[in-house]
Formats: C-alpha cells, structure tokens, sequence
C-alpha cells in the first residue's frame, strides 16, 4: 500500500499519542522504506490485552493519513504502554517527517490492510512454508525451517537449491540455507594422518538438521517473521552411527527470518551460543549453498571504513570456475578465502544468461562471552568457495584456512562463547553490470545509514 491509498485519521476519539521524527540519515530519497522502531507512550495502563494503536502520518497539507502499521513484541506494564511498530514511510533526502502513534479509541476496531506478501504452511511438516511475493519465492524445510529452495520470479523463476548429498536428492535436495553451524572436535580420537581428513574426528551441529525447534511465527500487515531456536544436535547425516557418544547439549542457537511486503529482500539474524566449553573446527555464520550453474559472477563489495591503502574500495566482479567446459582441471576448487578481506560490504552473485541476482549485507557481527565479556575471536574471516561439481557457497567463519582435522588444529572456545549476525538478503534480476553495481550500492548506502527516530512529544490532549 502506497501513500496515495492512506485514509484520512480522524484524531478526536482517541486518548492520546506519542509523535516521532523520522529522520533520512543517507542524502538518498526513499521511497516506501522499511521503518521498525520501538515506541512508548507514558502514563498509560498498558495491560489491556488488544490496546487500541495505530500510526498518523502529517500530510504536506498539515492534515493527518492512517500509516498501514504492525504492533508486536508489546511489553505490559503498569504505567506505560509500549512496544514495537513496524510501517513504511517515504522520505525525501536529508528530510524528515512525523508520525504520531496513537492510543485509546475503543471503537476502533481492527485495521483492514491488504497485503501482497503471501505465507501459506505446506503439507511436508510443521514449519513447512512457502513465502512468495511478485520479487521471489522462498520454501523452508518442513522440520527445521530453514530456507530450503529460492526461485528469483523475475528472472529464471528456477530453484537454486543444490544436491551435495545423495540421500536427500528424492527429498528435495539440500537446503540454501545451512548456518549456523559449528564442527564440534574429538581430539581423543585418532586421525588418518594429513593427507585426508578422519570423518570421525568431529560432530556437524547444523541447524537445517532441527527437528522442530521451538517456533515462533509474527504475522501482519507489514511483515512476516519465522524465529526458530533450540539445541543444535550433530546432523545424523554427518554422524558415524558405530560411534557411540553421549546425548549432551553443547550448542544452542537461534535463527530469524523476516519478509516485508513488497521489498525484494528478506532479514536474517543467527545466534549461536555454547553451553560447554569445547573444542572446535570452524564456527560458521549466514552460509549460503547455491546449485551448481546457477551464477556466472561475482561481486565482492570490501568494507569501506578502515580501508588500507593497499586494499581496492571499488567493487571486484570476479567470473566464476562453477562453470560447464571453464574449470581448467577436473575436480579443481577454487576458493577466495585466503585473499578476501577479513569483512565486505556485500558479497554478490548474479547471471548473466538468465538474470538471476543474489546479495548479503552484513549489517552486525559480535562475538561476545557471557561470562567474560572477551571473545576468543573478534574477527571472521569471508569464504567464497566454489567445490568441484556442485556447487557455489559462501560463509563468514572464525577460521577455514586449515582443512586438516586433526586434534592440535581444535580451536578451544569456552563456555559461554556467543556468535551473532544480521544481514539482509536481496533477490534482483541482472541485466547489465552498471545497473546491478549501481543498485547494490544504493542499498548499501541505504542500510548503512539507518533513519534516525527520535521521540519529540507525548500528549493527552487530543487532537
């Protein structure tokens, strides 16, 4: 819904509000951007279980429009109402403009709003679903909820998931999506020596493997967010089952997805915490897989602040190996780890046969100990790997330069150690390389310079 289709507000029914400046941060106009603030509004009961809300926009004219808004996360309390709201807001650059959110008409009534973002459950599983817009369509895995299949609808409409394994080629292949995830060690054991690596050596604790981890589902007019967590167990499809190991929780994790109506990206945090102290191979975050052909390219996009004066700023587009008839060697890897810098921008893909256009932004990463305070490691390091025959990944991990699995290459993390990302995830369609650079650097503009809200006035006196 656009604001030429906002209704007129009728403020005189209603209690009171608490008005907020929304502020352009980017010297970019915005057109339709994603606002998702906390508000509070003092001296108000705020246990009533469906309290009256909604959002007013100032016009140009000085009248009040409805904004279409999502309410959630509300907290009870005594004296105060408060919570979080979610809306999309033009903005012209370097403005700002006004909302108020109003409280107490009884009458009100529940908000009608349309929304073209659709969320239907699938019949394989409890959090089986299919979320589709007129950008994408995006199917979980029917026990873990992690985002199984993408199809970009406005290019090659093809999935992009891939089959690295044979076991799940008649269950719909592998998942797009597999982090987080971390390779717990067992040093006790004896390892092959260093040409091969034991695959006994270690546990894989991924999270696509949850079987039903608690769920949590927000719906509304606005977005609509999957938020699963749980204990991560080793996957079974990595496990020796003569091996016999003790059931003991080691790692926790959750994950949330969030889809806006009408915006071709999707939101994803992961937070993976140990329970334990352990030891470990790699500790891997927001790991992306993609079948084989599917991308000609890539765009690697460094971190612009701190930038050495060695490193490139500019956007790197990088053909790729996972091509029919291009890799000079059968079975030859290829793999960016060891060059790329340490944090991007973004990372990108795209075709250029059929337009099908991928990217992450990384918008927070923090390492942290509960109990210390002091992370074993502050920084990750990129991965962009492509294997031979399959597929395309990339991940951030705390360490991936040492494939030998073997005990004195265990990295030590103690109890408490928590690891958290958020990132948006965009699906474009590519036509040519200066519009799909220009685009990508929009939007990195746009997320590193959130809009900037301030409350500016409470009032009881209506209107």
């Amino acid at each position: 819904m656009t604001e030429n289709s906002w209704i007129p507000f009728d403020p005189s029914r209603w209690g009171g509000y608490a008005a907020y400046r929304i502020s352009e941060t980017a010297g970019l106009a915005r057109r339709r951007t994603a606002v998702d603030m906390a508000f509070e509004i003092p001296d108000v009961p705020g246990k009533r279980k469906d309290p009256e809300l909604r959002v007013a926009a100032e016009t140009p004219g000085g009248a009040l429009a409805e904004v279409p808004a999502q309410f959630y996360q509300r907290v009870p309390g005594e004296r105060s109402l408060k919570g979080r709201v979610a809306f999309f807001m033009d903005l012209d650059a370097n403005g700002s403009r006004t909302i108020r959110v109003y409280h107490g008409n009884p009458a009100a009534g529940k908000v009608a709003c349309p929304r073209g973002l659709k969320a239907v459950k699938g019949p394989l599983g409890p959090l089986h679903y299919f979320v589709e817009s007129e950008h994408f369509k995006i199917e979980t895995m029917p026990k873990s909820g992690q985002i199984w299949h993408i199809w970009d609808k406005l290019a090659s409409n093809t999935s992009w998931h891939h089959n690295e394994w044979d076991s799940n080629r008649d269950k719909g292949g592998d998942p797009c999506h597999w982090a987080p995830n971390c390779w717990v060690a067992h040093p006790e054991r004896v390892t092959n020596g260093y040409d091969a690596a034991d695959p006994d050596c270690f546990d894989w604790h991924y999270v696509f493997g949850w079987d039903n981890p608690h769920a949590e589902i927000i719906d509304g007019p606005v977005f609509w967010e999957l938020r699963r967590k749980g204990v991560v167990w080793p996957h079974p499809e990595h496990a020796n089952p003569n091996l016999h190991r003790e059931k003991t929780e080691l790692i926790v994790a959750e994950v949330v997805y969030r889809f806006y109506d009408g915006c071709p990206w999707f939101f994803q945090s992961s937070d993976m915490r140990t329970l334990q102290d352990l030891l470990v191979y790699f500790i891997r975050n927001s790991q992306f897989v993609f079948l084989t052909h599917v991308f000609t390219h890539a765009i690697i996009r460094p971190e612009a602040a701190g930038i050495r004066a060695t490193d490139a700023v500019e956007p790197a587009v990088v053909p790729l190996m996972a091509r029919l008839n291009v890799k000079p060697f059968e079975g030859v890897q290829h793999s960016l780890s060891n060059v790329l810098p340490s944090k991007l921008d973004y990372t990108s893909f795209y075709s250029r046969e059929t337009g099908d256009g991928f990217a992450q932004f990384q918008l927070l990463e923090r390492n942290t100990n509960e109990f210390s305070g002091k992370p074993t490691f502050y920084n990750h390091t990129t991965l962009l790997t492509e294997l031979p025959d399959w597929a395309v990944y990339f991940c951030r991990a705390f360490s991936y330069t040492n494939r030998r699995f073997h005990p004195e290459n265990a990295v030590f993390l103690p109890k408490g150690e928590r690891y958290q990302e958020e990132n948006v995830c965009l699906i474009y369609r590519h036509d040519n390389i200066e519009d799909t650079l220009d685009r990508l650097e929009r939007m990195s503009r746009e997320l590193r310079h959130p809009v900037m809200i301030e409350r500016i006035e409470v009032s009881r006196d209506v209107p």
